[in-house]
């Protein structure tokens, strides 16, 4: 049999390169950045673990909210609002698994049953995979929003966001994002039923997804008053059904239907404008010498380091806002508003990098206000 693949003086095989990949050239955008900017957090780990030769690579992935996440897609949710407690000294039972969405555990336990990998692989995988949906669909909303100079200009900030480092942990916020990103694109595009199943999938998945049906509602009720759309109601009914089934299997699966509010309170999460971790902000500051000696005190600085970053980008969104208020579209603005009022009025975590990282409108925004030579980024 003959060798099939086109020999003439234009082709791959006769230039001698590697063909390339048939990827749309937003998609190899989206790919060529992101694989640089995940090297350089890489880089940023090992150069850790080389002045930390104590910590363990494996231990920096299977710690914090990657270890509840991990558990969950393991042994399911437990039965109470406290999971069980193997032995004395485990202090994981202070706390509570119901505080974490099933959306991306879920996923965990659907590709693990499949390929049969092991769960913290299948766990990170998926995270770096979903980073790069998320940051695709990143690009789209400010190709949607003000053409691909946006587009581009919103993925990088993205990318470049410190909070973006979590998409190598085998945390939620790929998925989260990728639902929640394209959800509002549909949203725009007038597409009521794809933006309705993914917001589904974005509020199974974090708490912030209460947002989309926020935004979704109010498109919706816009399209009824002008459009007589009946099926614009579509996109916040299924947006809802993610949040509402979960609220229905804690119900049913420990008896309790408030099983997830009373685990927040477990974790010291309130909706009170965040007025305690804004005195610990101030107070770290303004003693700093004296929270530089102990090792406890470093982290509450370095948290506070966290959310001052976190506040500073918020300053640069409203100076974006301020410029392009002529320009805003329905749906991002209410959602952007929610979701950061979300992430602002929640005590214990604040408007840190990584939770920020929710307002995925800030990106577009703040992409369309940079001036053009800024945004002007070779491919």
């Amino acid at each position: 049999m003959q060798d099939a693949r086109p020999t003439g003086p234009g082709s791959d095989a006769q230039r001698g390169r590697v063909p390339r990949l048939p990827l749309s050239p937003a998609l190899r955008w989206c790919l060529r950045w992101y694989v640089g900017t995940r090297l350089v957090a890489m880089a940023a780990v090992a150069l850790y673990l080389a002045f930390n030769p104590k910590v363990e690579a494996g231990s920096l992935v299977t710690k914090w909210d990657g270890w509840w996440y991990e558990r969950i897609a393991t042994l399911g949710y437990s039965r109470s609002l406290r999971p069980p407690l193997p032995r004395v000294t485990d202090w994981h039972h202070n706390y509570s698994d119901w505080a974490f969405f099933p959306g991306y555990p879920v996923l965990i336990r659907a590709l693990h049953e499949v390929t049969f990998l092991p769960i913290a692989v299948v766990a990170l995988g998926l995270s770096v995979v979903l980073g790069l949906v998320a940051t695709r669909a990143v690009y789209a909303l400010g190709e949607e929003y003000g053409g691909e100079q946006v587009g581009r200009a919103a993925s990088l900030l993205f990318l470049a966001w410190p909070g973006s480092a979590v998409l190598g942990e085998p945390y939620s916020e790929g998925l989260y994002l990728a639902a929640a990103g394209y959800s509002l694109l549909f949203l725009i595009r007038r597409r009521w039923v794809l933006a309705g199943l993914l917001g589904a999938v974005a509020t199974a998945t974090r708490p912030t997804g209460t947002a989309l049906i926020a935004a979704a509602g109010v498109v919706a009720l816009v399209e009824l008053w002008r459009r007589r759309d009946w099926w614009a109601v579509a996109a916040p009914a299924l947006s809802a059904t993610g949040i509402a089934g979960f609220v229905a299997f804690g119900w049913w699966r420990t008896g309790d239907p408030q099983v997830w509010r009373h685990a927040e309170n477990l974790w010291v999460q309130r909706f009170d404008l965040n007025h305690k971790q804004l005195r610990t902000l101030y107070r770290s500051f303004v003693h700093l010498p004296s929270y530089l000696r102990s090792a406890g005190n470093r982290e509450i600085l370095a948290a506070s380091v966290a959310q001052a970053f976190g506040i500073l980008g918020m300053t640069g969104l409203l100076g974006a806002l301020w410029a392009l208020r002529r320009r805003l579209n329905l749906a991002l603005a209410v959602y952007a508003f929610v979701a950061l009022l979300t992430v602002v009025g929640y005590s214990a975590v604040g408007p840190r990098p990584r939770t920020l990282l929710a307002v995925l409108p800030a990106f577009v925004w703040t992409g369309a206000w940079l001036p053009p030579r800024v945004t002007q980024v070779t491919p």
